[in-house]
């Protein structure tokens, strides 16, 4: 390779890089300048009412999404043009159709889970309100994934610029002018999502039409991923619910405040993550370990770098932030930090894992990393409550990343030939 077409890659891949970031960045941006005024229109109770339905995406998410995207990124380098698309628009055709049924199954049994435990906080209309927006939100997703695998960065920065705006411009009107509190923070994700999942389903498909045979063959290959990807809520979310139980709005809204604070510290992490993804496939499909390696170890590196300058200055962030309404939030904000650092150890190791083709070994990993977490999370938030809950989440991901990372040692070790 010459020099010119080394210079040519490269400069293609950081041009792809500055959108992917921007993308991410801008929106972080107009979150973070929005933030001090929303803070001043929420509540404690607000907080903790958001914060508590939001936890369930990780659960209602893959089971949404059927987990077909990981089907589709595996694939798309392995199929022909014609059959992309076939497989683009079969996916997008049992998105809608299977998940509207999985939408009302949804709201049957959280419905009885409401009533069965007592919780607090009203099924109507927030539930409604923070499930349906999931629902379409699957169609915004997949046609970023698609953006991601032709490597079409400047359209990536396009859709969010675009999606950013007009939810930005709901929280505007709803949380900020109107004062809705949780009610309009809601609403806004639901109307952004129907707005941005209707528009990515038509540029997706021309008709709605399913290939059996490819949706056949992405339910073998995912059905383990929908399980293990549900299971992410174990290590994510099940904390809110069992926090709620303590009947502590007040601590609880403290906790969600630093919970959604800490969660922008993953965009970097995103953004990189975002140009690098086809990389990792493709280095898979080429059994190139020594690649792997250099691109995993270069992600969690440069993602760990605003992580520590953040726990350093927590208290004076959450201040500028909240408009120092909620500053309490950075004793628990700065254990969360944490959490951004094993998480994407953890995810990096399972996109490996999955580009490998093993879904199974995913599913079964998540399985013993459950019942590790549920533990966890019961023995913590009994005993610390809240800061039990925060360094849950730090420790859940750490598990996971290790049990992972000794199913890729054992795997790729390297084994003696037997003697004669």
């Amino acid at each position: 390779m010459n020099l010119r077409n080394i210079h040519h890659r490269y400069k293609g891949t950081a041009k792809n890089i500055s959108l992917y970031f921007s993308a991410s960045l801008l929106k972080a941006v107009i979150s973070l300048l929005m933030n001090p005024f929303v803070a001043l229109n929420m509540t404690h109770t607000d907080y903790a009412i958001t914060g508590y339905f939001g936890s369930f995406s990780s659960l209602l998410f893959p089971v949404l999404s059927l987990s077909f995207f990981q089907y589709y990124s595996k694939n798309y380098f392995k199929f022909s043009e014609d059959k992309r698309k076939r497989m683009r628009t079969t996916i997008s055709s049992a998105l809608l159709l299977i998940g509207l049924l999985e939408l009302v199954l949804i709201f049957i049994c959280f419905y009885a889970y409401f009533q069965i435990y007592n919780v607090s906080f009203p099924f109507f209309p927030y539930a409604v309100l923070s499930f349906s927006s999931i629902f379409f939100n699957n169609f915004f997703q997949f046609k970023l994934v698609d953006l991601k695998l032709k490597r079409d960065a400047k359209a990536f920065f396009k859709y969010n610029l675009y999606n950013t705006i007009v939810y930005s411009g709901l929280v505007l009107v709803l949380v900020i002018l109107l004062k809705l509190g949780a009610l309009g923070s809601l609403t806004s994700s639901l109307l952004a999502g129907i707005i941005a999942g209707l528009y990515c389903f038509f540029k997706l498909v021309k008709k709605i039409e399913i290939d059996k045979a490819i949706l056949k063959d992405a339910l073998l290959f995912c059905w383990p991923l929908i399980i293990a990807a549900s299971m992410n809520y174990f290590f994510s979310g099940i904390d809110r619910a069992m926090l709620e139980q303590i009947n502590d709005n007040y601590n609880l809204g403290l906790y969600n405040v630093a919970f959604g604070i800490t969660g922008y510290l993953a965009i970097f992490y995103t953004a990189i993550a975002q140009t690098f993804q086809p990389d990792i496939f493709q280095a898979v499909a080429a059994n190139n370990k020594k690649k792997l390696i250099k691109i995993v170890g270069g992600l969690n590196l440069l993602n760990a770098i605003p992580i520590i300058a953040f726990i350093a200055l927590a208290p004076i962030v959450i201040k500028i932030l909240t408009f120092d309404r909620y500053t309490e939030a950075s004793q628990f904000a700065r254990i969360l930090a944490l959490k951004n650092i094993t998480s994407c150890v953890y995810f990096s190791i399972s996109s490996i894992i999955i580009a490998y083709g093993y879904s199974k070994v995913t599913l079964i990993n998540k399985i013993i990393g459950t019942i590790i977490c549920i533990v966890m999370f019961k023995v913590l938030i009994s005993k610390y409550g809240f800061f039990g809950a925060a360094w849950g989440q730090v420790l859940s991901f750490f598990f996971m990343s290790a049990i992972s990372s000794v199913f890729l040692i054992y795997k790729f070790k390297p084994r003696k030939s037997a003697q004669l």
